[in-house]
């Protein structure tokens, strides 16, 4: 009789120092994690999220949200911490689609009862029909000031997304067929709504101009830049996210942080 141990815990760890010795200044974080369950995936690696932010949230914190399934997950996990002076502020306009809407406004919820944190909502729409109103409403004293916070925020909470997978591009409230695949054809991902290419550029500069988001380089400068992957399909996009110092934390199931390593043996 043969008897075999697959010990995941010590795989994981070991793609972890691996992926760290090849991206200087980025922490990983594997999760273990089984191959063909999803649901599973999302809890786990948004539960090693939440249990780093129960630890590293202090007073004074800005702590700047993306939105989507995995950010509402690592904010329902939080345990109450008696800390001072937090604020949480939305990184990115209001998605019009209800159940991104309800979950965006639930995962604020959460992070301002944890850590009595005053919340900060950007009240504008995520993409504007002309990029004109978009600059005249961002005169606005309260949105100027919403905008600055998330731009200074030392904390950033941020999923990626697949092009094929983005709620907010295949939204026909936003864009014309022509654009939706514009953006498909060029874009090799979604980040905080912006749509990039492979060297982390945004595409279409004509959607660029028109969406409500912090400036994508802005997340160069975080004390934390925490990025949430749970799926393969978000491993492309991570790369560039990666390569482009978008990101300085990340946390990700098994599976996809094997394909990044594999991606990154091909191209060596």
């Amino acid at each position: 009789m043969t008897i075999t141990v697959n010990d995941h815990l010590r795989d994981a760890q070991t793609l972890s120092n691996q992926l760290t010795n090849l991206y200087d200044d980025v922490d990983f974080t594997v999760v273990s994690t089984s191959q063909d369950d999803q649901k599973m995936k999302l809890e786990r690696v948004c539960e090693s999220a939440t249990d780093y932010l129960n630890n590293l949230i202090k007073n004074g914190d800005i702590i700047g949200l993306g939105r989507g399934q995995s950010i509402l997950q690592v904010a329902k996990g939080l345990l109450p911490k008696t800390v001072r002076d937090v604020e949480v502020v939305q990184l990115d306009g209001i998605f019009t689609d209800p159940v991104d809407h309800f979950m965006g406004l639930e995962a604020l919820s959460q992070f301002s009862q944890a850590y009595n944190a005053m919340v900060q909502l950007l009240p504008l729409p995520i993409m504007f029909a002309d990029p004109k109103n978009k600059a005249l409403a961002e005169q606005e004293n309260h949105v100027r000031y919403v905008e600055k916070l998330g731009r200074v925020s030392n904390i950033a909470i941020f999923s990626i997304e697949d092009v094929s997978q983005s709620h907010f591009l295949n939204n026909d409230n936003y864009f014309t067929a022509t654009e939706q695949q514009q953006v498909q054809d060029q874009a090799v991902g979604e980040v905080l709504s912006h749509f990039i290419d492979g060297n982390g550029n945004p595409v279409v500069s004509e959607i660029e101009q028109r969406t409500v988001s912090i400036p994508l380089e802005n997340l160069r400068y975080k004390e934390h830049s925490m990025v949430i992957v749970n799926k393969t399909t978000q491993v492309t996009a991570l790369a560039t996210v990666l390569r482009s110092g978008y990101a300085n934390e990340v946390f990700i199931d098994q599976q996809s942080a094997q394909l990044l390593l594999e991606m990154n043996h091909a191209t060596t």
